[in-house]
């Protein structure tokens, strides 16, 4: 499984920076750093929800899943 950096996107387009989120969401700065740069190997689900409502009360906007990250599963596994 890969993911497509699409939270990198997200906060650029919504001028909210990767360290601000962490900070907010309570995680560690290199998962947000990964989950834009696509390295995420793993994720807890309700660590993706922190991260998608906290950017939600961050900025106001109404985000979901999609707007973080999207699947692409691997052709070899297939």
């Amino acid at each position: 499984m890969s993911t497509h950096p699409y939270l990198g996107d997200t906060l650029d387009a919504a001028s909210v920076t990767k360290n601000a989120l962490a900070r907010e969401a309570k995680v560690r700065p290199n998962l947000i750093y990964d989950l834009c740069e696509g390295k995420t190997k793993r994720l807890d689900l309700d660590t993706l929800n922190n991260i998608v409502n906290t950017l939600r009360a961050m900025t106001g906007n109404d985000y979901t899943l999609i707007d973080v990250l999207e699947y692409i599963p691997d052709d070899d596994k297939v």
